[in-house]
């Protein structure tokens, strides 16, 4: 039988388990470990579209997620094998847009596969060491695999699934003096108005 005292005291513990206010988020810091001088600009690789392919990093928000999904390799030194392989549409705060096509164990971990937190709809991402190659397209084809060594980091999750993400959303208004926090500002605020997010803000 719970006192007075003890169901106080178990409503307080409840309350500031799930009070995920302002308040709460002014202490999540944003801590971007990144250069503007080393990200490519997606609008300006759309615009270049050279023959050929070369490594790139780049600062995208996830416009669509499909898989990752198992498929069967037909041509190379993996004909006959299953591999993991994911699809990202991404996106820039210009409007650009592109396709990522992650391999493997890449495709596993960026996927969510395990312990991974998975890259979602929303979500901004710092993608690093992914080749760009182009044809006939105007967009760049981007491709992440273990042997280019691609790395990817959720800088920002626009809309959150958990409580967990709380973690994966600082505080944005805090070192606006830093080129990096305003960079991936930037990108939020250019996929929240696409999706009516701002709008949704507002009307709350």
């Amino acid at each position: 039988m719970h006192t007075p005292t003890d169901t106080q005291q178990l409503e307080t513990q409840e309350t500031q388990s799930y009070d995920y206010s302002d308040t709460s988020s002014i202490a999540n810091f944003p801590n971007f470990q990144f250069s503007l001088h080393a990200l490519s600009s997606l609008t300006s690789l759309v615009k270049t579209s050279p023959k050929g392919s070369r490594k790139v990093n780049v600062l995208l928000a996830v416009l669509e997620a499909d898989g990752p999904d198992t498929i069967r390799m037909k041509k190379g030194a993996d004909a006959g094998k299953e591999v993991s392989v994911l699809s990202l549409i991404l996106g820039d705060e210009e409007g650009a847009v592109c396709k990522l096509t992650a391999w493997r164990e890449v495709a596993n971990e960026w996927g969510g596969a395990g312990d991974a937190v998975g890259a979602k709809r929303g979500d901004i991402l710092l993608i690093e060491n992914v080749t760009a190659s182009w044809d006939t397209s105007t967009a760049p084809a981007l491709s992440a695999s273990p042997y280019l060594k691609s790395k990817m980091e959720i800088c920002y999750r626009t809309m959150p699934y958990t409580r967990a993400d709380a973690r994966l959303r600082p505080d944005l208004r805090l070192a606006q003096s830093d080129a990096a926090v305003r960079k991936v500002a930037a990108v939020v605020k250019w996929f929240e108005d696409m999706a009516g997010l701002s709008a949704a803000h507002e009307v709350s």
